[in-house]
């Protein structure tokens, strides 16, 4: 009898965390910004005037570090997957 409360702690525990802090949204954003700095791999990316983590698979970021850009992706808990850059 123990042992299944115990079970079922550890299950609504585990259950129970899942989410927490990130903000969870589906549909594709667009943003205006300015990619501050990397950590790690993310990039702190400044739109009106909110810190943002933003990272790409397709786009080497890099290069847009201290310039004001359009991105378009979808957030992955609280990074915003950028899968283009808008001109």
């Amino acid at each position: 009898m123990i042992k299944k409360h115990i079970f079922v702690l550890v299950v609504a525990v585990l259950l129970g965390g899942c989410g927490l802090g990130q903000t969870e949204k589906s549909a594709i954003e667009e943003m205006t910004g300015t990619i501050k700095t990397k950590v790690g791999d993310e990039y702190v990316f400044m739109t009106n005037g909110e810190l943002k983590n933003i990272t790409s698979n397709k786009i080497n970021l890099d290069q847009y570090v201290g310039k004001e850009i359009k991105v378009k992706g979808m957030y992955s808990g609280s990074t915003l997957y950028v899968d283009e850059i808008v001109r």
